[in-house]
């Protein structure tokens, strides 16, 4: 009895700390220098939008103005923010442009945004690099 005891409490602990490992697995960060902190990249639970992505659509949709120029140009702008753990946006950028007025009108979008829901790492609340693309199409 002692002998099926003791193997039992061998394979509960390897159990339990193969468990530990792949929830630690799960959720990566890099150390920012600038901001002296570990940010996020993947998480267990993304961050989003008041209302999800179709709200996220009908915001920018909203919000969106054309720039006038005699200029015809359109495509997408990826702004890359952080998510932070109260839900607000910081270290806004644009990773990839397309016209100097339509990246400008992109961050603009991205500053009139409302808080979104903080994304998550094992329960906990953490900052996430986030990437948004905001689309300009000629009708």
């Amino acid at each position: 009895m002692k002998y099926y005891l003791t193997i039992f409490m061998l394979l509960w602990i390897v159990r339990s700390f193969s468990q530990a490992q792949n929830t630690e697995e799960k959720c990566k960060f890099y150390f920012d220098s600038i901001s002296n902190r570990q940010i996020y990249s993947i998480v267990d639970v993304l961050p989003e939008f008041p209302g999800g992505t179709d709200s996220l659509a009908s915001f920018i949709a909203k919000n969106l103005y054309w720039p006038n120029t005699e200029v015809d140009f359109q495509g997408k702008v990826y702004v890359s923010v952080i998510v932070e753990t109260d839900g607000s946006l910081t270290n806004k950028l644009i990773l990839k442009g397309i016209y100097d007025l339509a990246d400008k009108e992109a961050l603009k979008i991205i500053e009139k945004m409302p808080k979104w829901k903080a994304g998550k790492c094992n329960d906990k609340k953490v900052p996430v690099k986030f990437i948004i693309p905001i689309k300009f199409v000629l009708n």
